[in-house]
Protein backbone atom coordinates (compact mmCIF):
# COMPACT_ATOMS: atom_id res chain seq x y z
CA UNK A 1 0.00 0.00 0.00
CA UNK A 2 1.07 3.44 -0.60
CA UNK A 3 0.33 6.48 2.08
CA UNK A 4 0.70 9.84 1.88
CA UNK A 5 3.25 11.14 4.50
CA UNK A 6 3.98 14.98 5.13
CA UNK A 7 3.41 15.83 1.68
CA UNK A 8 4.77 12.86 -0.50
CA UNK A 9 3.47 9.75 -1.66
CA UNK A 10 5.45 7.24 0.21
CA UNK A 11 5.60 3.38 0.01
CA UNK A 12 4.13 1.78 3.84
CA UNK A 13 7.42 0.87 4.69
CA UNK A 14 9.51 3.68 3.76
CA UNK A 15 7.37 5.93 6.53
CA UNK A 16 8.75 6.73 9.50
CA UNK A 17 7.97 9.17 12.25
CA UNK A 18 11.43 9.93 15.26
CA UNK A 19 10.85 8.56 18.39
CA UNK A 20 11.09 11.89 19.92
CA UNK A 21 7.88 12.40 18.06
CA UNK A 22 5.70 13.80 21.46
CA UNK A 23 2.78 12.28 19.68
CA UNK A 24 4.85 8.87 20.23
CA UNK A 25 6.19 9.70 23.42
CA UNK A 26 3.43 11.26 25.33
CA UNK A 27 0.36 10.92 23.08
CA UNK A 28 0.25 14.58 21.34
CA UNK A 29 -1.84 13.10 18.30
CA UNK A 30 -4.88 13.38 16.61
CA UNK A 31 -6.55 12.11 13.92
CA UNK A 32 -9.80 10.95 11.57
CA UNK A 33 -10.77 7.99 10.48
CA UNK A 34 -13.48 8.30 7.27
CA UNK A 35 -14.04 6.27 3.83
CA UNK A 36 -13.86 6.83 0.09
CA UNK A 37 -16.67 6.33 -2.17
CA UNK A 38 -15.65 6.61 -5.48
CA UNK A 39 -12.58 8.49 -4.07
CA UNK A 40 -14.64 11.22 -2.51
CA UNK A 41 -13.96 11.21 1.15
CA UNK A 42 -17.40 10.94 3.28
CA UNK A 43 -18.36 13.70 4.93
CA UNK A 44 -15.16 15.02 4.75
CA UNK A 45 -16.24 18.72 5.78
CA UNK A 46 -17.31 17.43 9.18
CA UNK A 47 -14.14 15.31 9.71
CA UNK A 48 -12.01 18.42 9.04
CA UNK A 49 -13.81 21.26 10.88
CA UNK A 50 -13.31 18.24 13.83
CA UNK A 51 -9.87 18.39 13.73
CA UNK A 52 -9.12 21.77 13.31
CA UNK A 53 -11.15 22.10 15.98
CA UNK A 54 -9.14 19.89 18.25
CA UNK A 55 -5.99 20.85 16.90
CA UNK A 56 -6.22 24.14 18.31
CA UNK A 57 -7.19 22.76 21.86
CA UNK A 58 -3.78 20.71 22.01
CA UNK A 59 -1.88 23.68 20.39
CA UNK A 60 -0.79 21.69 17.13
CA UNK A 61 -0.50 23.70 14.08
CA UNK A 62 -1.43 21.77 10.22
CA UNK A 63 0.79 22.78 7.27
CA UNK A 64 -1.57 21.67 5.00
CA UNK A 65 -5.05 23.42 4.18
CA UNK A 66 -8.22 21.56 3.27
CA UNK A 67 -7.95 21.52 -0.52
CA UNK A 68 -4.78 19.92 -0.44
CA UNK A 69 -5.85 16.92 1.99
CA UNK A 70 -8.46 16.84 -0.42
CA UNK A 71 -6.20 16.53 -3.36
CA UNK A 72 -3.39 14.34 -1.48
CA UNK A 73 -6.69 11.68 -0.87
CA UNK A 74 -6.78 11.57 -5.09
CA UNK A 75 -3.60 10.87 -5.56
CA UNK A 76 -3.40 8.03 -2.45
CA UNK A 77 -7.21 6.49 -4.50
CA UNK A 78 -4.70 6.63 -7.71
CA UNK A 79 -1.47 5.50 -6.72
CA UNK A 80 -3.27 2.56 -4.90
CA UNK A 81 -5.95 1.98 -7.96
CA UNK A 82 -8.19 2.05 -5.22
CA UNK A 83 -11.47 4.42 -4.93
CA UNK A 84 -12.54 3.23 -1.66
CA UNK A 85 -10.28 3.58 0.57
CA UNK A 86 -10.03 3.35 4.74
CA UNK A 87 -8.22 6.58 5.03
CA UNK A 88 -6.59 7.72 9.23
CA UNK A 89 -5.38 11.23 8.71
CA UNK A 90 -3.58 11.42 11.22
CA UNK A 91 -1.84 14.07 13.21
CA UNK A 92 1.78 13.27 15.31
CA UNK A 93 2.94 16.84 17.08
CA UNK A 94 6.50 16.50 16.39
CA UNK A 95 10.18 16.40 17.48
CA UNK A 96 9.97 18.84 21.09
CA UNK A 97 12.48 19.18 23.85
CA UNK A 98 12.00 16.06 26.21
CA UNK A 99 9.31 16.83 29.21
CA UNK A 100 6.27 18.26 29.57
CA UNK A 101 6.59 20.74 26.59
CA UNK A 102 3.96 23.89 27.10
CA UNK A 103 4.62 25.62 23.88
CA UNK A 104 2.87 25.11 20.09
CA UNK A 105 3.95 22.36 18.10
CA UNK A 106 4.63 23.92 14.31
CA UNK A 107 6.14 20.52 12.82
CA UNK A 108 3.92 17.87 13.15
CA UNK A 109 4.11 14.58 11.32
CA UNK A 110 1.03 14.36 8.95
CA UNK A 111 0.11 11.30 7.26
CA UNK A 112 -2.56 9.74 5.40
CA UNK A 113 -2.97 5.79 6.16
CA UNK A 114 -5.10 3.92 3.69
CA UNK A 115 -6.15 0.07 3.39
CA UNK A 116 -8.61 -0.82 0.43
CA UNK A 117 -12.76 -1.51 1.07
CA UNK A 118 -15.32 -2.98 -0.66
CA UNK A 119 -17.26 -0.90 -2.95
CA UNK A 120 -20.57 -2.88 -1.78
CA UNK A 121 -23.12 -0.65 0.63
CA UNK A 122 -24.08 -3.01 2.80
CA UNK A 123 -24.87 -2.97 6.33
CA UNK A 124 -22.82 -4.69 8.66
CA UNK A 125 -24.66 -6.26 11.85
CA UNK A 126 -23.13 -6.23 15.14
CA UNK A 127 -23.84 -7.65 18.66
CA UNK A 128 -22.51 -5.29 21.48
CA UNK A 129 -21.89 -6.14 25.16
CA UNK A 130 -21.29 -3.99 27.99
CA UNK A 131 -17.22 -3.72 29.03
CA UNK A 132 -16.95 -4.28 33.11
CA UNK A 133 -15.04 -1.30 34.13
CA UNK A 134 -15.80 2.60 33.10
CA UNK A 135 -15.06 5.07 30.15
CA UNK A 136 -12.54 7.34 31.11
CA UNK A 137 -13.29 10.64 31.34
CA UNK A 138 -12.12 13.21 28.42
CA UNK A 139 -8.47 14.63 28.46
CA UNK A 140 -9.82 17.98 27.94
CA UNK A 141 -12.82 20.46 27.94
CA UNK A 142 -14.60 17.27 25.09
CA UNK A 143 -13.57 14.02 24.07
CA UNK A 144 -10.73 14.09 21.54
CA UNK A 145 -10.01 11.95 18.38
CA UNK A 146 -6.38 11.63 20.28
CA UNK A 147 -4.02 8.83 20.65
CA UNK A 148 -4.98 7.98 24.29
CA UNK A 149 -6.72 4.63 23.20
CA UNK A 150 -5.59 2.38 26.53
CA UNK A 151 -8.34 2.59 28.21
CA UNK A 152 -10.40 1.03 24.47
CA UNK A 153 -8.05 -1.72 23.98
CA UNK A 154 -8.32 -2.90 27.38
CA UNK A 155 -12.18 -2.54 26.92
CA UNK A 156 -11.96 -4.88 24.14
CA UNK A 157 -9.57 -7.53 25.69
CA UNK A 158 -12.53 -7.96 28.48
CA UNK A 159 -14.79 -8.49 26.07
CA UNK A 160 -16.23 -12.67 26.21
CA UNK A 161 -16.84 -12.39 22.43
CA UNK A 162 -13.92 -10.98 21.12
CA UNK A 163 -15.91 -10.10 18.30
CA UNK A 164 -18.55 -7.74 19.89
CA UNK A 165 -18.29 -4.06 19.51
CA UNK A 166 -17.85 -3.09 23.62
CA UNK A 167 -20.47 -0.50 25.26
CA UNK A 168 -18.15 1.74 27.83
CA UNK A 169 -20.50 3.33 30.94
CA UNK A 170 -19.46 6.33 33.38
CA UNK A 171 -18.72 5.52 36.99
CA UNK A 172 -22.26 6.01 37.29
CA UNK A 173 -23.67 3.64 35.64
CA UNK A 174 -25.08 5.50 32.23
CA UNK A 175 -23.99 4.63 29.31
CA UNK A 176 -21.54 6.79 27.17
CA UNK A 177 -19.94 5.09 23.74
CA UNK A 178 -18.97 2.47 21.99
CA UNK A 179 -15.09 0.96 21.70
CA UNK A 180 -15.34 3.00 18.40
CA UNK A 181 -19.03 4.07 17.78
CA UNK A 182 -21.66 6.05 19.42
CA UNK A 183 -24.56 4.78 20.10
CA UNK A 184 -28.55 5.58 18.72
CA UNK A 185 -31.46 3.29 20.05
CA UNK A 186 -35.43 3.19 19.46
CA UNK A 187 -37.14 3.43 23.04
CA UNK A 188 -40.19 1.67 23.84
CA UNK A 189 -41.88 5.08 23.05
CA UNK A 190 -40.54 4.68 19.39
CA UNK A 191 -38.66 7.76 19.99
CA UNK A 192 -34.90 7.89 17.81
CA UNK A 193 -32.31 8.44 21.37
CA UNK A 194 -28.54 8.70 21.32
CA UNK A 195 -26.17 9.44 24.83
CA UNK A 196 -25.69 13.72 25.53
CA UNK A 197 -21.84 14.55 24.66
CA UNK A 198 -22.20 15.39 28.43
CA UNK A 199 -21.42 11.65 29.09
CA UNK A 200 -18.16 12.05 27.70
CA UNK A 201 -19.04 10.65 24.69
CA UNK A 202 -16.91 11.70 21.25
CA UNK A 203 -18.73 14.26 19.08
CA UNK A 204 -18.92 11.08 15.90
CA UNK A 205 -19.62 12.43 12.10
CA UNK A 206 -22.07 9.79 11.68
CA UNK A 207 -23.80 10.49 15.07
CA UNK A 208 -24.25 14.24 13.75
CA UNK A 209 -25.44 13.31 10.22
CA UNK A 210 -27.94 11.45 12.00
CA UNK A 211 -29.01 14.25 14.30
CA UNK A 212 -29.05 16.53 11.03
CA UNK A 213 -31.36 14.25 8.75
CA UNK A 214 -33.66 12.44 11.84
CA UNK A 215 -35.30 13.65 14.76
CA UNK A 216 -32.87 12.60 17.73
CA UNK A 217 -33.32 13.26 21.58
CA UNK A 218 -29.89 13.10 23.90
CA UNK A 219 -30.70 11.44 26.88
CA UNK A 220 -28.89 9.27 29.31
CA UNK A 221 -29.62 5.05 29.58
CA UNK A 222 -28.20 2.27 31.82
CA UNK A 223 -27.71 -0.86 30.69
CA UNK A 224 -30.37 -2.42 31.97
CA UNK A 225 -32.68 0.30 30.38
CA UNK A 226 -31.35 -0.66 27.12
CA UNK A 227 -32.92 -4.12 27.54
CA UNK A 228 -36.20 -2.44 26.36
CA UNK A 229 -34.93 -0.71 23.41
CA UNK A 230 -36.85 -1.61 20.18
CA UNK A 231 -33.47 -1.01 17.89
CA UNK A 232 -29.76 -0.42 18.82
CA UNK A 233 -27.05 0.81 16.39
CA UNK A 234 -23.81 1.72 16.23
CA UNK A 235 -22.49 4.41 14.24
CA UNK A 236 -18.72 5.22 12.97
CA UNK A 237 -17.41 7.00 10.32
CA UNK A 238 -16.42 3.09 8.67
CA UNK A 239 -19.38 1.11 8.97
CA UNK A 240 -21.83 4.26 8.88
CA UNK A 241 -25.19 3.16 11.29
CA UNK A 242 -24.68 -0.51 11.90
CA UNK A 243 -27.49 -2.13 13.22
CA UNK A 244 -27.17 -4.41 16.12
CA UNK A 245 -28.64 -8.21 16.53
CA UNK A 246 -27.51 -9.19 20.25
CA UNK A 247 -27.05 -7.16 23.44
CA UNK A 248 -26.47 -9.67 26.12
CA UNK A 249 -28.99 -12.67 25.95
CA UNK A 250 -31.36 -10.50 23.99
CA UNK A 251 -31.78 -10.19 20.30
CA UNK A 252 -32.65 -7.48 18.38
CA UNK A 253 -33.57 -6.67 14.66
CA UNK A 254 -30.46 -5.78 13.00
CA UNK A 255 -30.58 -4.86 9.30
CA UNK A 256 -34.39 -5.67 9.30
CA UNK A 257 -35.48 -3.01 11.61
CA UNK A 258 -37.72 -0.70 10.04
CA UNK A 259 -36.71 2.39 11.33
CA UNK A 260 -32.79 1.26 10.13
CA UNK A 261 -34.11 0.78 7.73
CA UNK A 262 -35.46 4.38 7.01
CA UNK A 263 -32.12 5.59 8.12
CA UNK A 264 -30.26 3.56 5.75
CA UNK A 265 -31.89 4.53 2.23
CA UNK A 266 -31.49 7.88 3.41
CA UNK A 267 -28.01 7.35 4.10
CA UNK A 268 -27.65 5.30 0.48
CA UNK A 269 -28.69 8.49 -0.90
CA UNK A 270 -26.39 10.77 1.09
CA UNK A 271 -23.32 8.77 -0.49
CA UNK A 272 -25.18 8.91 -4.16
Amino acid sequence: MWYWHNGQLTERDNVNISVEDHGFLYGMGLFETFRTYHAIPFLFDAHWERLMRSLDELWIDFPYTKKEIEMAIQHLCRQNESPDLYIRLNVSAGVAPLGLYAGRYETPNVTLIAKPLSSEVVPQEKRVEPIPFPRSRPEAAFRLKSHHYMNNILGKRALQDPDAEGLFADEQGCVVEGLVSNIFWIGSDNVLYTTPLSSGALAGVTRQWLIDCFSVVERSVTFDELNDAKEIWMTNSIQQVAPVTHYGNLRYPGKDGERFKEVWAELVRSIG
